[in-house]
């Protein structure tokens, strides 16, 4: 039945309104100004629609793209976790999504170049605020997914006391895209696989945290996200929802090796890698010759 129920939601995503007020047309939200040092004179009497949620408070430049967000944020949010086996959660905090379509205007808004999500804590830890910086200069299908899922797996893991990897948070994440956007990232590593050069195996990747990916070069960083999309791909594809839940809590209580070991049933990370880079190559290869079906790159609930 639950099966049969996130059936629905998906294809629903595309048709059904999202629960809140209208959209408002207002001149410049202070969602927006607050987010900004200095107000650029390119925005200077600009329009803005502007709405809120039970999760959301929304300010968008484009009207299209604000009617679709609008019937469908909702869902979306739904969505990304569903598809994981995982519950929607309320979220304990407001997430503000401030959307803008041009890219020169949003770098001098935000002094930023692409989307950025900020999960703002107070001094206990307890998310206090959410701010989406949305750079949508393409459809909105195709860039909300994946900030969206940072904010909710860190809503989820707040409300189940789950601490949840940097790998966890940027593999499923990416692999929430589109299907062509998941065999790009994916395939962007084939050729590093053939000239057998370093790559992320698993206690480099799951080690790794947000402050320290955010010191990468912007090459590691995409090395470091296909990664970790291979590493949520191959847990869930080939040992299932159950298991790649049981990593997930696992993960959390007791670290990456001890996972790999009590879960996974390696010996060790070494152990683990061996069938890692057989699947990264297996893969990769696959990818290339268009051997791989779209359906084994998609995440659906059993």
């Amino acid at each position: 039945m639950k099966n049969i129920l996130t059936s629905l939601v998906i294809i629903v995503l595309f048709a059904s309104p999202c629960f809140g007020e209208g959209i408002k047309r207002v001149s410049l939200p202070l969602e927006v100004k607050h987010e900004m040092l200095s107000v650029p004179k390119e925005i200077e009497g600009k329009i803005w629609n502007r709405w809120t949620t039970n999760n959301f408070t929304v300010c968008s430049l484009n009207d299209a793209q604000a009617q679709y967000l609008h019937k469908r944020l909702e869902l979306v949010k739904a969505w990304v976790l569903s598809r994981w086996g995982l519950y929607d959660v309320d979220f304990s905090a407001d997430c503000k999504l401030i959307c803008v379509d041009d890219p020169e205007l949003f770098e001098k808004m935000f002094r930023i170049k692409s989307t950025k999500v900020e999960i703002r804590r107070d001094a206990n830890g307890k998310i206090k605020e959410t701010v989406i910086f949305l750079l949508l200069n393409d459809s909105p299908s195709r860039v909300i997914s994946a900030p969206l899922t940072e904010v909710c797996l860190a809503e989820f893991s707040q409300k189940y006391d789950a601490n949840f990897g940097w790998w966890a948070y940027r593999g499923m994440s990416l692999m929430n895209g589109s299907i062509d956007q998941i065999r790009a990232e994916l395939n962007s590593t084939a050729a590093v696989i053939k000239n057998d050069d370093p790559l992320y195996f698993s206690k480099s990747l799951l080690s790794m945290t947000k402050d320290e990916y955010k010191k990468l070069s912007d090459e590691k960083k995409a090395l470091y996200d296909s990664s970790a999309m291979a590493f949520c791909l191959l847990i869930r594809k080939e040992f299932g929802q159950d298991k790649f839940q049981e990593f997930l809590k696992s993960y959390a209580s007791n670290g990456g090796e001890a996972s790999v070991k009590e879960v996974l049933k390696f010996n060790d990370c070494e152990h683990f890698d061996m069938t890692f880079k057989r699947y990264l190559t297996d893969l990769t290869n696959d990818l290339v010759t268009g051997k791989t079906p779209d359906h084994y790159l998609q995440i659906r609930e059993k």
